[in-house]
């Protein structure tokens, strides 16, 4: 069964089902995707917590740590990239539990969102620059692809490593885009 990704277009002030997860809009909301729908329930739950209902966030690392030990038996190996970034961000969760960093909450909280609405991943892009995830020197324009490009699913179903990934908006080819084979300057925006 092919992922249904559910595309809201500004321009076109009108929404659209995608067939394929060649989404070009602004927003992913990827209904289909049983990994999507951990990150919203984690959104949420990091959200009441910061209104003052502290268990949510135990509960929060509750489903990161559920998440990360599904993605640890699907991929059956530590290093695979899902398990990496489950890990990470299960590891800032904890270091949010700390009663002095508790006000650090908010950033999982914005990044999460942004992760559910946008298809952006911050910590994705920051994991994939370690040396173990990339393959390529790291340099300003890696650094600027890194961090200011769109995110797109399309990459994903390009990719070999992303096909049949759940939650593949998480994945590294769908965060940043490749080098530009003739030389000339990848497109921020592609």
């Amino acid at each position: 069964m092919k992922d249904l990704s559910f595309h809201l277009n500004r321009s076109a002030g009108a929404t659209a089902v995608e067939e394929n997860m060649a989404v070009d809009g602004p927003f992913y909301f990827m209904l289909h995707d049983w990994t999507w729908w951990t990150w919203s329930v984690t959104a949420v739950l990091l959200s009441i917590g910061l209104t003052g209902y502290t268990g949510a966030f135990q509960v929060a690392l509750g489903i990161t740590g559920m998440q990360t030990v599904v993605m640890l038996i699907r991929e059956k190996s530590l290093m695979a990239f899902p398990v990496q970034l489950r890990i990470a961000y299960g590891c800032l969760l904890v270091i949010c539990l700390i009663p002095a960093m508790q006000w650090l909450f908010w950033l999982p909280a914005v990044g999460t969102f942004a992760l559910i609405a946008f298809g952006y991943c911050l910590l994705a892009r920051a994991l994939s620059l370690f040396p173990w995830n990339r393959t390529e020197t790291l340099s300003g324009e890696l650094l600027l692809r890194t961090f200011l490009s769109r995110p797109r699913l399309a990459r994903v179903t390009e990719s070999e490593r992303g096909k049949g990934c759940a939650g593949g908006m998480c994945t590294i080819a769908a965060q940043v885009p490749k080098r530009s084979q003739n030389g000339s300057r990848p497109t921020l925006t592609s």
